[in-house]
């Protein structure tokens, strides 16, 4: 993993494998965002403000940080595309007029991720899939660059290690619900 201090703002990026579970079960613990509430603990608050488009929503996510720090609230444009051999999801942080600011929040107005997922047997469907993902925030407070960076080190691949427990729970009992993306040569 490699982090960059740009200003107020960490960019990381992060890569890995995971055999057990498939990309389809990784992206879908990702954007159903019930079932996050459920197995993220740092979750307050997730739901879509806003559908664009089958492949674009507006999202409004609340998180807890940890003491002395304040928690953060995020509003995204998150969208997602699907070929034949991967899966991406795409934020940006952005405003929203349905979504006012909360005094009890840290607005983040730098935010963006983008994280891309591909089977490593060719179907999206199979276990066995690799991801690349891009991440930069704001923490909205001047905080030394070290101190960020190692947050970033320590909580981005303790997260992605929770996604994939929740998308092997999600495979093991096959309750895949996000509809999107499905499979072309699944479509009836």
């Amino acid at each position: 993993m490699t982090s960059i201090a740009l200003e107020a703002v960490v960019s990381t990026q992060s890569t890995g494998e995971f055999d057990q579970i498939s990309a389809v079960e990784f992206y879908n613990a990702q954007v159903n965002d019930q079932y996050r509430s459920e197995w993220d603990g740092s979750v307050s608050s997730l739901y879509v403000v806003d559908n664009i488009t089958n492949n674009r929503e507006i999202v409004y996510w609340a998180t807890k940080f940890p003491f002395p720090l304040k928690d953060r609230d995020y509003v995204f444009e998150r969208t997602h595309a699907m070929t034949k051999n991967q899966i991406s999801i795409s934020s940006r942080s952005i405003t929203h007029r349905a979504q006012p600011v909360f005094s009890s929040y840290v607005r983040v107005y730098k935010y963006g991720s983008n994280l891309v997922m591909w089977s490593r047997g060719g179907d999206l469907y199979e276990k066995g899939m690799s991801y690349c993902l891009t991440y930069y925030d704001d923490f909205g407070m001047p905080i030394p660059s070290q101190l960020k960076d190692k947050l970033a080190n320590a909580k981005i691949p303790e997260f992605l290690e929770k996604v994939r427990d929740a998308a092997e729970f999600l495979g093991n009992t096959g309750k895949l619900y996000v509809p999107y993306p499905e499979h072309p040569s699944r479509k009836r």
